[in-house]
């Protein structure tokens, strides 16, 4: 090697070192930010569906009971969704059913939004990460339901990919028919994460029959407390492509339509914090959904 050859190769090295440095400097700037910021999605909705012209003007926020001014205001835009799917051995009956629907589903994505899927059965894999419709639907096809179901460690996985994902407007999606039998990490630190992560979960519990909403059993408990905490939807379709496929456009539909608020919070100490978010002109019938208490670490 000669000697302008060898100093290039040092500075080569040099620069790369320093772009490095840079680049950590830059992420370790970026989590500061990230720790310190509160981001909320909030469905506004009456009898008629949702109500989209409002601005930011137009709600009052509290943080503890503190008015907060939000940073960032948006409605309405694309969406990220992380599908979180059990392909575990109790799905086989369900499954051709959660393909057409997710087919048909995605045929009708709009551009611009992307999609990634982590699916769980003994153990939770990310398989895609922000993919647009068509890579979904690949990746998806492939798979083949089988073994044990680790629920937990599912969603908590997409909550971790939900961190990386590029539109604001974003929201985990559970697809499962049965309750957890097999995950490393239990109940408590999934609730913790979900309040730590202010994501939006819509659970979609697929059930063979009709379900009977007077008619509970653990499983489907947390899947509404997951909901609720988060200000999302829960939904039990019969395992029919059609229904699969409603419901998904309803969640779809939800999540375009939120308005999402970014504001610092009042408080650095480490704690639950509650969340109140109103009109300042209250409507009739109009009703605020969104999740009304997180974690700050």
């Amino acid at each position: 090697m000669n000697s302008g050859y060898r100093c290039l190769s040092m500075m080569a090295v040099a620069l790369i070192a320093l772009s490095c440095a840079s680049a950590k400097a830059q992420d370790d700037d970026v989590i500061k930010i990230d720790t310190s910021i509160v981001t909320l999605n909030v469905s506004v909705t009456a009898k008629g569906g949702h109500l989209p012209a409002f601005k930011a003007s137009d709600f009052i926020v509290k943080d503890q009971g503190n008015p907060v001014k939000p940073e960032f205001f948006d409605a309405q835009g694309p969406i990220s969704i992380v599908f979180v799917v059990d392909i575990s051995a109790s799905m086989k009956s369900n499954w051709g059913s959660l393909k057409e629907g997710l087919k048909t589903f995605l045929m009708s994505a709009r551009e611009g939004s992307d999609y990634s899927l982590i699916a769980f059965n003994g153990q939770a894999r990310l398989i895609v990460f922000s993919g647009n419709a068509d890579v979904l639907w690949q990746s998806f096809n492939n798979l083949k339901p089988s073994g044990a179901t680790a629920l937990y460690d599912g969603l908590l996985l997409g909550l971790k990919t939900l961190e990386h994902v590029p539109q604001r407007h974003a929201a985990l999606v559970l697809l499962s028919d049965g309750e957890d039998n097999s995950s490393r990490a239990g109940l408590a630190q999934v609730e913790e994460e979900v309040a730590a992560h202010r994501t939006t979960i819509y659970p979609v519990g697929i059930t063979t029959e009709q379900w009977d909403p007077d008619w509970d059993y653990p499983g489907r408990r947390l899947l509404k407390k997951l909901a609720v905490a988060t200000g999302g939807k829960a939904l039990f379709p019969t395992a029919t492509a059609n229904k699969i496929c409603d419901v998904l456009d309803s969640i779809n539909k939800d999540l375009r339509n939120q308005y999402s608020f970014s504001y610092y919070a009042p408080e650095k100490t480490p704690g639950w914090r509650r969340v109140q978010i109103e009109l300042v002109q209250p409507l009739p019938q109009v009703k605020l959904r969104y999740q009304e208490r997180y974690l700050l670490r």
